[in-house]
């Protein structure tokens, strides 16, 4: 089924511009990229394929949206057009795993894409966030994880709640134990990363094991820095 819309006044134009802003209304998002169509296809979390007047994408999709250039323009993020544009859906998944990434705070939408990116270069199961984390629906967040978002479960909840589903917690912190002489975390493990200013929450800290990077001459990385250095230490080894 192929849809033309012409007018900004169209409803369902209208509802891919409230998805753009990364609401995440009913786990929908958009994503942008023919790199990103092969992962969202593959996964089976392509909806609608939008492609402008025109357009010489050679894929084929069931459902085709075709919107007049200058309505594809205002929902691209990018000054280059991509080639398509993609309807996604994705919901929570309660269940995460044994190897779980847990973000309390992360604001920026560009950390936030890159961690979860990391996570899945080096076999983490799954993703939690804190409840004021931003929306891991954010257009940023999105493309930055460079189709990670099609690969790992995630789910918003408070680290409480790992605590009590029995997970063992390491917490990055300044002041914590230098991770160099701690060669594993076991096979299932909450890997605790904090907010960019403030880090991890002090209502947290008292959930498990504080460790750290030995660091010279500076006392802090950024927190996706932070994230890969620790996520690769204590990745999954076959």
């Amino acid at each position: 089924m192929i849809k033309e819309i012409t007018s900004k006044d169209n409803a369902f134009y209208k509802e891919l511009l409230d998805i753009k802003k990364g609401s995440g209304k009913d786990g929908y998002f958009l994503a942008e990229g023919e790199d990103l169509y092969e992962e969202a296809v593959r996964k089976n979390c392509l909806v609608r394929l939008i492609l402008p007047f025109g357009s010489s994408f050679e894929k084929t999709f069931p459902d085709i949206v075709l919107l007049k250039e200058s309505l594809y323009k205002a929902l691209s993020n990018y000054k280059s057009l991509p080639p398509c544009l993609l309807l996604c859906q994705r919901k929570e998944s309660e269940r995460l795993g044994d190897r779980i990434l847990y973000l309390d705070g992360i604001q920026d939408p560009g950390n936030l894409g890159t961690l979860m990116r990391t996570a899945l270069a080096f076999s983490y199961d799954g993703i939690a966030l804190s409840k004021d984390c931003v929306s891991i629906y954010n257009s940023k967040v999105i493309q930055s994880t460079k189709g990670a978002i099609f690969h790992l479960p995630f789910r918003r909840c408070d680290l409480s709640t790992l605590k009590e589903e029995g997970y063992p917690i390491y917490l990055t912190t300044l002041d914590g134990d230098d991770m160099e002489g701690i060669k594993t975390l076991g096979d299932r493990f909450v890997l605790v990363l904090g907010n960019e200013g403030h880090g991890i929450r002090p209502e947290n800290l008292s959930f498990g094991r504080k460790i750290r990077i030995a660091m010279d001459n500076i006392d802090s990385l950024n927190v996706a820095m932070a994230g890969a250095i620790f996520m690769y230490r204590y990745r999954r080894k076959e």
